[in-house]
């Protein structure tokens, strides 16, 4: 294959598609398999027959023995006749009967999920941080309808949105606007502002994370694909936080956009691929911050890949004495030792950046050099602003080269030049392709990913000096400071706690999938057991710790989970086949007993299952059965029951809890006896109750925030709604007491609620040996403790396993909280005194 080939051009001729393109196919029947122009390269394991295992079962990563080793090329060099081809469905051929067969059970499992995400998406009051991105993405739409003005310096009191790492990336901002926009249009509710409409961006992606495995069939095999599906359909988290307006659903969503593309164009080298590869990158990266840390999981993956095959050039054990016993002990090549040597290098290097980024969290918060630090990252903002027009005339100009030099005809059309020469496309997949890829591949995804971002955080363009230096810097130095402010404050263990007590078939069947990939592995199956334990790891350490970003782990490992479970399916359903036919075929049965032999007009049997393997399968599959009853309760539970009470879910972190419905009911009430529902009527916000509230009262223009400070003029306004988590205070201001009573009657109410947090640990107590330097200054009792007794245990207890499974069974089954339940931030609502007939707080 040319190395400068046109997008769109055929792999053939030359070399084969590679070994790791030839991953697992379907496994329940081979006849569905799509038939490729040269048979697939493979490599063996040691003592494996090929021919009696399912394809998803053959390993294609080296091994360092002598046959792991070895290539078994099948195809030959003269062209083969290309078999039939499955017809594609169009608009003007329907789809075929196999087609449909073939669908059907993934877009049911699609139906399913949307199903779960969408019903009742408005029923839960807005987080606060949804309340944020409901509010901010309202701004946007106001902007993109004067988009002039945010050129132009704007009308007074006229404000514009600009990207703000605090808020996270620019995506959802867009995206909301957009929905909101598209809702109007087709006039839903509240003129297409409301929490329904808020959530729909999240439901939909959420809903297309549930569709994306189907294009890793080829990877996962055709049952390995679906029960892919079926776990992200229903799993706790991933069905949770899809009906939730945070960045983290749609960042995962894009996440394996990226894994999809990158696998199918190793599989296919076909350019569209690659480009949706790098706009996931790029959506992900205009998404959230912590995409900094799946570059580095995917980056650290690739240099591992590229060690092993550069060793694999270096022949080893052949350069010492094959007679000597030891020696038949060496690995054949050096992979295995430039695999070592770049662990050992990247431990070493990811020590040292680690302790970089704390040092520089320290640096970056502490009151003297912070503003040396704003100072360094404005001068590299304006550098790269500065920057960006020259290397896009470099980049220009080196496109201009290539193109010059194929329409000149000086690039050869047939064999391999320069690096390409020194690399095996066969042993050295990953370096084949990088090297030989088509200049037009990397060139329009580049092309791509830079447009979105560019669109993205210079706000369609109408900032963009800001917007590039903010874009490229911004939200990287962000997320270095919030290192040191360590958000949540939650222990090293959190997911270790979290993810078991939501994802019961996820972390029994992933264990498995690990397993099963190290056991039987290929370059995918290796790369999903590294980017769960990878993520696993980094959002253990990273200091913020919150349940949303539980989605980042769970979402490989029930990949993983797939990948354990899919054998004893197949197993199952070639068990149910056999069983089938002997039931209504006789004939055929004795025929395929005596003969090994299909009969012509009856069903075709599948491979026999050992009665070994075939017992093992069905206690596989009655374990997943088992384990999938309490994770589809759990499911169930968090997201329709106790969606907004965060006592009884611990998924459920500082919620908005349902009594702000109530507190707006009333202030509609009011307006609606004051001014006849024209929201005319002056309210009083303090600081403390600004979020959820600035969304719940948007259509309401005479509104003060901060009040009475904001708003020094206002005097006896109708309503006061506050917040703390002591408003002892203001109610002593605005009712008054026994002895001097006030102008205003109150009701308190619940704002927000959280689960007991008795499992972290105890406080560090100073003495002569530990100063507690840097600990934290409150903690709980203990996770054993907790899970014994709660947040309260008696004097000297120690951890009881009884009691700890017991109080996991009864949260479980009838949500009985472990801990204690009492944790809020409380709101109060005051009215004034002349209008409380109306409303009864």
């Amino acid at each position: 294959m040319p190395s400068a080939c046109a997008g769109g051009c055929e792999i053939r001729g030359v070399f084969p598609l590679k070994s790791f393109e030839t991953e697992p196919v379907e496994d329940a029947t081979a006849a569905d398999r799509v038939p490729e122009r040269h048979e697939l390269v493979r490599l063996s394991m040691p003592g494996s027959d090929t021919s009696s295992t399912t394809s998803d079962e053959r390993p294609v990563v080296e091994d360092v023995s002598d046959s792991a080793e070895s290539m078994l090329v099948a195809h030959e060099d003269k062209e083969v006749e290309e078999p039939p081809r499955r017809r594609r469905f169009s608009l003007s051929s329907p789809p075929t009967r196999e087609q449909l067969l073939r669908w059907a059970p993934f877009w049911g499992v699609i139906l399913l999920g949307a199903i779960l995400r969408f019903w009742g998406l408005g029923d839960k009051p807005l987080h606060h941080d949804e309340s944020l991105h409901a509010y901010y993405s309202l701004q946007l739409l106001n902007n993109m309808e004067h988009w002039w003005w945010c050129i132009n310096p704007p009308p007074q009191g006229y404000s514009c949105y600009t990207y703000n790492p605090l808020l996270h990336g620019p995506f959802q901002f867009h995206f909301i606007a957009l929905v909101y926009k598209i809702s109007q249009l087709l006039g839903a509710a509240d003129n297409g502002v409301n929490t329904t409409t808020v959530r729909i961006l999240a439901a939909t992606l959420g809903s297309a994370i549930v569709a994306l495995p189907y294009f890793l069939h080829d990877y996962l095999g055709k049952v390995g694909a679906w029960l892919a599906c079926l776990l992200l359909a229903v799993s706790p988290s991933m069905v949770y936080f899809s009906r939730f307006a945070r960045e983290d659903i749609y960042m995962a969503f894009f996440t394996l956009v990226m894994v999809v593309g990158v696998a199918r164009y190793v599989r296919e080298r076909k350019m569209r691929w690659l480009v949706i590869a790098a706009a996931g990158f790029a959506f992900s990266y205009a998404t959230k911050e912590a995409t900094f840390l799946m570059m580095l999981v995917c980056g650290s993956f690739l240099g591992a890949l590229i060690a092993w095959e550069l060793g694999l050039k270096v022949a080893l054990r052949s350069r010492f004495n094959r007679e000597s016993p030891s020696v038949a002990l060496l690995p054949k090549t050096f992979a295995p030792v430039t695999l070592l040597a770049y662990f050992v290098v990247a431990g070493i290097v990811g020590k040292v950046l680690f302790g970089w980024v704390k040092y520089l969290s320290v640096y970056t918060t502490n009151a003297s050099t912070q503003p040396l630090a704003d100072q360094f990252v404005q001068s590299l903002k304006d550098k790269t602003v500065a920057a960006v027009p020259f290397i896009g005339i470099l980049l220009g100009a080196f496109v201009l080269f290539l193109l010059y030099r194929e329409v000149s005809g000086k690039v050869s059309a047939a064999g391999r030049r320069g690096l390409a020469k020194r690399v095996d496309p066969e042993r050295q997949p990953v370096l084949d392709s990088i090297i030989t890829m088509p200049w037009t591949h990397w060139f329009f995804a580049l092309l791509c990913a830079w447009t979105i971002f560019l669109l993205l955080f210079t706000v369609l363009l109408t900032n963009v000096r800001g917007g590039i230096g903010d874009g490229i810097w911004a939200g990287l130095y962000y997320w270095i400071q919030q290192q040191q402010v360590a958000r949540g404050n939650q222990p090293w263990y959190y997911y270790l706690m979290l993810i078991p007590l939501y994802e019961q078939i996820g972390v029994v069947f992933g264990l498995i999938g690990v397993v099963r990939c190290i056991a039987r592995p290929t370059r995918f199956r290796l790369f999903l057991a590294y980017w769960f334990v990878g993520n696993l790891f980094l959002y253990s350490w990273a200091a913020e710790k919150m349940p949303w970003l539980m989605i980042h782990i769970t979402m490989p490992m029930l990949l993983l989970a797939a990948i354990g479970l899919e054998p004893a399916v197949v197993k199952c359903i070639n068990l149910v086949k056999n069983l089938y036919v002997r039931l209504t075929s006789p004939e055929a049965t004795m025929h395929l007993q005596d003969n090994n032999l299909p009969v012509q007009g009856y069903p075709q049997a599948r491979p026999r299952v050992g009665v070994f393997a075939g017992g093992a399968s069905i206690f596989g599959v009655i374990m997943a059965a088992l384990l999938l009853l309490p994770t589809v309760h759990n499911m169930y539970e968090v997201s329709y029951v106790h969606a907004a009470d965060g006592p009884h879910e611990m998924m459920v972190y500082v919620q908005t809890t349902t009594d702000v419905n109530i507190v707006m009911a009333k202030v509609d009430a009011l307006d609606q006896k004051m001014f006849g529902g024209k929201h005319q009527m002056l309210i009083g916000l303090t600081t403390d109750a600004t979020w959820p509230f600035a969304w719940y009262l948007r259509d309401y223009p005479n509104l003060c925030f901060d009040y009475p400070t904001g708003c020094s003029s206002w005097k006896n306004v109708p309503i006061i709604i506050s917040g703390g988590d002591n408003p002892y205070g203001t109610e002593q201001q605005y009712a008054g007491s026994a002895n001097k009573p006030g102008n205003y009657v109150y009701h308190e109410y619940k704002m927000r609620t959280w689960w007991d947090e008795g499992y972290k640990p105890p406080v560090c107590i100073s003495s002569s040996s530990n100063s507690c330097a840097g600990q934290p200054t409150f903690g709980g009792v203990g996770l054993g403790l907790w899970l014994s007794y709660g947040d309260n245990p008696p004097p000297g207890a120690k951890f009881n396993l009884g009691l700890a499974a017991q109080h996991i069974w009864q949260w479980w089954w009838q949500r009985r909280a472990i801990g204690d339940t009492g944790g809020a931030y409380d709101m109060v609502l005051f009215v004034r005194k002349d209008l409380s007939t109306a409303v009864v707080p």
